[in-house]
């Protein structure tokens, strides 16, 4: 599942973000219909003793694979999935003369933080919104 990354600026991925939050919350719909399977068939092979029947794994697997499906429709975007389920996206970008990671979370209504490429969501700095530009 690899995607090449795209260089953005604070404009592209403002734009993106309606779109993004859509792709998330079918991502997460999609991730709580696997746990929900995962469960059921768990608690199926528990309380009967038993191995699920094909039918049940092949509905899992093809649940399996509409998550991945969801995943890689966000990696085509060319940013950086970093926790589906917080819902934490970076985008690789140009910050003067360094690269940089535009920090992006989900419900945020635009892009306002950065990280360093080492750094990661615990290092996220805020950007100056006054000065927006084309690349930060």
């Amino acid at each position: 599942m690899t995607s090449e990354l795209k260089v953005f600026n604070q404009e592209e991925i403002n734009s993106l973000i309606p779109h993004l939050e859509s792709l998330l919350a079918e991502l997460e719909t999609k991730h709580e219909d696997f746990r929900k399977l995962q469960d059921e068939l768990f608690f199926e092979e528990l309380l009967e003793d038993s191995e699920p029947s094909d039918i049940r794994i092949r509905q899992l697997e093809e649940t399996l694979l509409k998550l991945e499906e969801q995943i890689q429709k966000i990696c085509e975007l060319g940013c950086l999935l970093r926790h589906p389920e917080k819902g934490l996206v970076d985008f690789l970008a140009r910050k003067g003369e360094d690269w940089i990671y535009y920090c992006w979370r989900r419900g945020e209504k635009q892009i306002q933080f950065y990280h360093t490429l080492r750094g990661g969501y615990l290092e996220r700095q805020p950007l100056d919104l006054s000065s927006q530009s084309t690349n930060a």
